[in-house]
């Protein structure tokens, strides 16, 4: 077997298991999908502070606690308060200050460590743990749509640019990345909420065309973010933890920058019906 296809045999079957985990842990109810919610979170934080310090425990450790002390206040705040609202605006903010960064990048991440975790990783992340805990109904429907939307978005994109792809989309960041990928994903992902729209009607047509289109932009974003953040650093995976296919941040870049965008969606959602 040749040492391309024994990499395709990897990815293929952690992407597989993978896929099943987070499956079955939003299936299982609302202590399932927190519970991933924070291994994403702690995870996350993990992997970024050891790009940025390689080996640095105090840090490492401050970082968690800072982290978990958002995560903590914010869920004991609860959801029916203005605070909330003014979290997940200013959540939405600083993602999208992310997105600037990748142009003219001015974040020194050796000064402001901490500070990146907290707002990239404890805000969006606390305020979806929030959001599930005290919504009256789990919302299975929504936290699955979202992760398949986002799962064509990135295996659509990857496969057109693979085919057709010629016009690179940041080569700086993400060489692979392409324009004709890029479109051809978000084809796709809209295509998908019509889909979604025959067996999840709790939503009107726009709310979904909306959730589609944060996949397909903010989404890829998201992931040339977290790529810009490796770039810097000189690291091609986040971590180990999924062979073949790197870290945590690897695999929910996309899915972090998508939640609080999302958060803004259902609570202009609530407000209009």
């Amino acid at each position: 077997m040749s040492e391309r296809n024994k990499v395709l045999k990897q990815r293929t079957i952690t992407g597989i298991v993978f896929g099943l985990i987070v499956l079955l842990m939003i299936f299982s109810g609302k202590i399932g999908a927190i519970a991933l919610m924070m291994i994403v979170a702690l995870g996350g934080s993990h992997e970024y502070v050891r790009m940025v310090f390689t080996k640095n425990k105090r840090k490492l450790s401050f970082t968690i606690f800072v982290v978990l002390g958002i995560m903590i206040s914010i869920f004991s705040m609860g959801v029916e308060t203005p605070v909330f609202e003014y979290l997940v605006t200013l959540a939405c903010m600083f993602l999208l200050l992310g997105i600037m960064n990748l142009y003219r990048p001015f974040i020194n991440h050796k000064r402001v460590y901490w500070l990146v975790a907290a707002l990239y990783l404890a805000l969006p992340l606390g305020l979806f743990i929030t959001y599930i805990y005290y919504a009256p109904t789990y919302p299975r429907p929504l936290l699955l749509s979202i992760i398949g939307l986002i799962w064509m978005s990135d295996s659509l994109a990857y496969l057109v640019g693979s085919r057709i792809g010629k016009n690179k989309l940041a080569p700086s960041i993400s060489p692979k990345k392409t324009w004709e990928g890029f479109i051809g994903g978000g084809i796709f992902t809209i295509a998908l909420v019509f889909v979604i729209q025959m067996y999840q009607s709790a939503y009107p047509t726009w709310f979904w065309l909306s959730v589609a289109l944060v996949v397909w932009v903010i989404g890829t974003y998201g992931d040339l973010v977290e790529s810009s953040i490796k770039r810097a650093f000189d690291i091609k995976d986040s971590g180990k933890l999924l062979p073949g296919h790197g870290g945590i941040l690897d695999r929910f870049d996309s899915f972090i920058y998508v939640l609080p965008f999302v958060l803004l969606l259902q609570l202009f959602s609530q407000k209009m019906f």
